[in-house]
């Protein structure tokens, strides 16, 4: 995300809609604007940010939990009405800032603290983004990982794809990211990468699904 706004030169034209969790750090990070609606608001206070300020970039960097969650009504008002914004989603399967529970994405047998037994139908089946939105009126739709410096580099092209998109005024985009958890899954940050190559990226389709 840094690299591509300093690319495209608009730091001083980018404002970031910061969702509480892990990603609020972001807005520490980097030399840009920010502000910070309710956990899961963004895709409503994305929508009025870029309706009162158009010249800028309005740009979210949300965890699985936020944006599928307690904001997926909010998510799925700005995609279906192809607000021209851009989400941002990290997706480790589990709420990673309050402990590791259950989220949305937790995958069926998975161990949280909220599951111990493991994830079962009784909680509902994990979500997939793709599943509701591939059929929408959007700009452009991906997902990678950051398992390896080449995924990295994926994802980085998928990153600067979907700020184009706002650019060029052609409506709603979102690239989800699998991410590592290591605390929250139990595991080494080696073994978090190499299940998000051998379980997570197969069971979610990755790459570009929309690119309007």
């Amino acid at each position: 995300m840094g690299e591509v706004l300093t690319e495209m030169d608009i730091i001083s034209d980018t404002i970031m809609c910061s969702d509480i969790g892990c990603n609020h750090q972001f807005q520490f990070w980097m030399n840009v604007d920010a502000i910070v609606p309710p956990h899961g608001k963004m895709g409503a206070a994305l929508t009025a940010q870029k309706k009162v300020r158009p010249d800028k970039y309005a740009i979210t960097i949300a965890g699985d939990g936020g944006a599928y969650a307690i904001g997926l009504g909010e998510t799925m008002a700005a995609a279906t009405r192809n607000e021209n914004v851009t989400f941002f989603v990290m997706n480790n399967t589990v709420y990673g800032m309050t402990g590791g529970q259950l989220a949305p994405t937790t995958q069926m047998g998975q161990v949280t603290v909220s599951t111990p037994g493991g994830r079962t139908k009784e909680h509902g089946l994990d979500f997939d983004v793709f599943n509701v939105m591939r059929n929408l009126d959007i700009a452009y739709l991906a997902r990678s990982s950051v398992s390896s410096p080449a995924n990295v580099m994926k994802t980085k092209r998928f990153v600067r794809k979907a700020i184009e998109k706002q650019r060029d005024n052609k409506g709603f985009s979102l690239v989800e990211v699998l991410v590592p958890c290591p605390t929250n899954w139990g595991m080494t940050p080696v073994q978090a990468m190499k299940h998000i190559d051998e379980c997570l990226a197969k069971r979610y389709e990755m790459g570009e699904v929309i690119d309007k």
